[in-house]
């Protein structure tokens, strides 16, 4: 029977500050999280406005969204990051998200990794659809693991490693993947925005919103403007 998983973003990582360093040069404030109280840093360096001389943007908070959001200075974005752990998710997810190239990936082997028993990723069109489509979907993907299982057990004579690759290739994108990301804050920004978007594949815009949560405690300032996008 194959197993139908649903997919799950968790933060294993993110930017963490000397409060002892920055202090030197700048008020740390509370309200700040580590990666906002950074790019702050970054940013007011190069104006040298360490004392916060202007009132409207003495908060780290107004400070980013004026600098980032209304000016578009996102450079100073690069200096913090954060990692996600993706599972649940597809292969058709994997291969839309290494398109973007300023993320770092560490993805489950399928040649190290046998799939006899792999999970299955269930299209949200289909999910969504009625028991009949799910029923034909499922049918499908068992169809697909037991051509893998067949092919395995042709090429028993070889290596685990070759028989891995070799039978790969007749696993459905909607095999079950897992993949460790590492991006700054930037990238990931740029990344939501795309994939958030209602003419983005379902599944990333699924996925996304679950990625945005994982991210979103670790700078408020810098991915509230995505909240709005997610609904759109």
């Amino acid at each position: 029977m194959v197993n139908i998983v649903n997919p799950e973003v968790r933060l294993l990582a993110h930017t963490k500050i000397d409060e002892k360093a920055i202090s030197e040069w700048m008020s740390i404030q509370d309200a700040s999280t580590d990666a906002e109280t950074l790019l702050t840093m970054a940013g007011r360096n190069c104006y040298r406005s360490f004392n916060r001389p202007n009132g409207a943007t003495y908060n780290d908070a107004d400070y980013l969204r004026r600098t980032l959001v209304v000016l578009g200075h996102w450079s100073i974005a690069e200096h913090a990051t954060a990692t996600l752990y993706f599972t649940g998710v597809s292969r058709a997810f994997l291969a839309e998200l290494t398109r973007h190239r300023h993320l770092s990936f560490s993805v489950e082997s399928q040649r190290f990794i046998n799939a006899n028993n792999a999970n299955i990723v269930m299209p949200p069109a289909i999910r969504e659809h009625d028991m009949a489509a799910q029923r034909d979907f499922i049918g499908r993907a068992e169809e697909c693991l037991a051509d893998y299982r067949v092919t395995q057990a042709r090429l028993d004579h070889l290596p685990k490693k070759q028989r891995n690759e070799a039978a790969r290739a007749v696993l459905p994108n909607t095999v079950e993947t897992r993949m460790v990301v590492t991006g700054n804050l930037r990238a990931w920004v740029e990344t939501l925005q795309r994939r958030l978007a209602p003419g983005a594949d379902a599944e990333m815009q699924e996925v996304s919103r679950l990625a945005l949560d994982a991210l979103y405690p670790t700078a408020p300032s810098i991915y509230e403007h995505l909240k709005g996008s997610e609904n759109d």
